[in-house]
């Protein structure tokens, strides 16, 4: 059974680090199209992962543009840095004594990403509402924003466990 953990461990280490090598190449491809923008405004059709409406948007204010695009940005800078963190936790992981301040510690910070993430996509997706009110621009989706929270709702769960596993094992420590 262990040599099963082991091997599923090392699996999800590799997964991470390629989720963390995704959501960097999306954010820079996303941060470069953004970029090339400024200069050729007819490549704002062609943006990384946006949907057209974000030309209209455009031609329509460019303020309401770069404060969209900043946000979608952001969020997948945000997801990279997460599967980054959860890549470099994972590899620096000592499985003989798993359950220890720091991995608690950094349990409990991939749930406040998480959170954060959440956070940004809700305001993002109250932004699109906002904006389709005034401009009639269509963003609907583009800011999906419920998962976050559940998501940061199970890793938070699964710290207090990590922190309560550490308090007993503290305990066991003192006793013996």
């Amino acid at each position: 059974m262990k040599t099963q953990t082991k091997t599923i461990l090392e699996i999800i280490k590799y997964l991470a680090l390629l989720g963390a090598i995704g959501f960097s190449i999306e954010c820079g491809s996303q941060l470069t199209s953004f970029i090339i923008s400024f200069y050729n405004p007819a490549f704002a059709k062609k943006i990384y992962l946006a949907n057209e409406s974000i030309h209209e948007l455009r031609g329509f204010n460019l303020n309401y543009f770069y404060l969209v695009m900043s946000l979608i940005i952001i969020l997948s800078a945000l997801k990279a840095y997460i599967w980054y963190y959860l890549s470099d936790f994972l590899f620096k992981l000592n499985l003989k004594n798993p359950f220890t301040k720091i991995v608690s510690n950094k349990v409990q910070n991939i749930s406040y990403f998480l959170f954060d993430l959440w956070i940004i996509s809700y305001f993002g997706n109250a932004y699109i509402k906002y904006l389709l009110k005034r401009t009639d621009i269509d963003l609907v989706n583009l800011f999906n924003h419920e998962e976050y929270f559940f998501m940061a709702g199970i890793v938070y769960v699964i710290s207090q466990i990590f922190k309560r596993g550490v308090e007993l094992q503290e305990e066991n420590e003192l006793t013996v």
